[in-house]
This record gives structure tokens, C-alpha cells and sequence, in this order.
């Protein structure tokens, strides 16, 4: 019997209140704002619906307070995400963001994670586990994702692991390595490759393939590179036609790589589809504003290779 959906995505969903301010204030001194604007953001989020919008089956495991916005539900809903295990936590609220921008390429962000300060309480959600082809782990407690981790070796799913910038400040040593060695892919940017090697004692990318299969790393506008045992291959960014806003890009590459990979194509396709992806969600504010369809993010891949 054929799985329901292809992935699972973990991590969060977060309202994401972007505001834009002269400069960034100095501890006791205030600043106006000059704009601001709340967008359906949080990494499993922006992942889920993403690929979603490429025709990838994927099912969101997240946790949100009562108070998840009936438009945010909504839109994940119209894509044809599975919201199973999108569960809403009595007394809590759901995940909030507060980015603050000066124009000028600083920022400063708040953030309110709502029930997932308390995941060590809350359930796996199995169906996240149970029902996929591949588990996505990204943002969200260490030890929860243990408990997620030992369902998936159970059920004999294999993992992508994508601690994203959490990588510096949730996890230790033992934490990482316990979930890295249980991972099949790795995903990270330059910088949290070169952690997650930290960790595992390894000098360079390719020793971290000793327990997994792939590591993709992220180099913004200088596209990507996919490790594997049998060497580097060195993807190309996908141009867009304008750059207006990075953030959610990252999420965009999986949310394309992931396509890819429920298509069958070859890691260097796959990795062509998550840069064509990306390059779509940086022309516009909001990391879901601006979401590709299948047809629009196979046209820009093949800018450089026959699909």
C-alpha cells in the first residue's frame, strides 16, 4: 500500500510581523516605524506549502496555539497540505515573529515560539512519521526530535535533518550527533555545515558522509553544492529577476530539492529545481508571497539542464 505523502515536514509556523524602522534602536531609545506587515512564515511552514504548490504530497507537524489564524489554516489548506498534525496547544499561543529592518541590511529579530518551549511534554505526532516517504526535521527542540528520530528508525523512514541557524544556540555536541547519525540527508548553509562538522569532529564536508548520504549546502547568490561519496556537485543560482528580501529562501531550495527528489530526478536536478524555487521567493516580501508553481519552477530550472 502506496504511503500517503511523500514528506513530512517538522518545525515551525510562525506569523512573521515584518517592520521596517530608520535605524535600529539603542538599548533605552525609541524609534518609529515607518512600515509593517504580518506574513504566514516559520520554517515547516513555508516548507509545507512551498512544496505543496510544486505538487509534492507533504503533511505539516507543528504545534500553534488555539488562536492560529483561520487565513494561515486557510491557505495551507487551498496548496493541499495535510494538516493532521498541525495541533493547537490549550493555553498557548501560536509562534510570533518580530523582524525589525533599517534598510540598510541590519536587522533584529523577537521571537515568541509559543508551545514549542514546551515540546519535551507534548506527543510525537505519528502520523508526520507514520504516512510519509521522508521525515523532514528542521527549527524545534533537540530532545523532541530525539523521540521523532527513534519513531522514524523504527518505521524504517529515512530523515532529512535541517537545524537551520538553531544549529548555534539549541544544540550541544551530543544532541546534534545523536539526530545527525539517525539522518540520511543534511541540509545547512556554509556556516552551519561548518558547525554541524564542529560537532561531529569531521574537517571537512565529505567526512561528514560517514553516517549520511548527502549534505547540501546553501551559498546564497553563489548557488549550492550537494556532497556526496562520490564527490561535489556544484549547482548554479537560479537568477531572479529582482532581489527584494532573502529570508525563507533556504526553505524555498528543500521545498524545491524535495520536488525533485518525488520526481526521481538526480541530486544535481534536484538541486536546480530548490535554487529555481528560491530565486522566485526572494523577489517578493514574505516568504510565501511569491510561491513558484511546477510549470514556473521547471521553466527557470532548465535555464541550465533538459528535464
Amino acid at each position: 500500500m502506496a504511503l500517503r505523502n511523500y514528506v513530512g515536514a517538522f518545525g515551525h509556523v510562525v506569523l512573521d510581523h515584518l517592520l521596517t524602522v530608520p535605524r535600529l534602536p539603542r538599548p533605552d531609545t525609541s524609534v518609529a516605524i515607518l512600515d509593517q506587515k504580518r506574513y504566514f512564515g516559520g520554517t515547516a511552514g513555508n516548507l509545507a506549502r512551498a512544496a505543496a504548490r510544486l505538487g509534492v504530497r507533504t503533511s505539516l507537524a507543528s504545534f500553534v496555539g488555539p488562536d492560529f489564524p483561520a487565513d494561515y489554516r486557510g491557505a495551507l489548506r487551498e496548496e493541499g497540505v495535510d494538516l493532521r498534525d498541525l495541533r493547537a496547544v490549550p493555553g498557548c499561543s501560536t509562534p510570533e515573529a518580530w523582524v525589525f529592518s533599517d534598510g540598510r541590511g541590519h536587522q533584529m529579530t523577537i521571537i515568541d515560539q509559543g508551545p514549542w518551549t514546551a515540546t519535551g511534554r507534548l506527543p510525537v505526532l505519528r502520523h508526520n512519521v507514520r504516512d510519509v516517504e521522508l521525515v523532514h526535521i528542521g527549527t524545534g527542540r533537540p530532545a523532541y526530535y530525539a523521540r521523532v528520530a527513534a519513531l522514524a528508525e523504527e518505521l524504517d523512514r529515512p530523515i532529512a535533518f535541517d537545524p537551520s541557524q538553531e544549529i548555534t544556540y539549541v544544540y550541544d555536541r551530543r544532541s546534534f550527533r545523536g539526530l545527525f547519525r539517525k539522518a540520511t540527508y543534511f541540509f545547512g548553509n556554509e556556516g552551519e555545515v561548518t558547525q554541524a562538522m564542529r560537532f561531529m569532529g569531521a574537517a571537512s564536508a565529505q567526512e561528514l558522509l560517514r553516517p549520511v548520504e548527502a549534505v547540501v549546502v546553501t551559498r546564497g547568490a553563489r548557488g549550492s553544492v550537494v556532497v556526496t561519496r562520490e564527490g561535489k556537485i556544484r549547482i548554479p543560482a537560479v537568477r531572479p529577476r529582482r532581489v527584494v528580501e532573502i529570508t525563507g529562501a533556504g526553505d524555498a531550495y528543500r521545498a524545491g530539492f524535495y520536488a525533485g527528489l518525488a520526481h526521481g530526478y538526480d541530486l544535481r536536478r534536484c538541486g536546480l529545481l530548490g535554487s529555481a524555487v528560491a530565486s522566485f521567493v526572494v523577489e517578493q516580501k514574505g516568504t510565501q508571497t511569491n510561491l513558484p508553481t511546477w510549470a514556473q519552477a521547471l521553466g527557470r530550472a532548465r535555464r541550465h539542464a533538459p528535464f
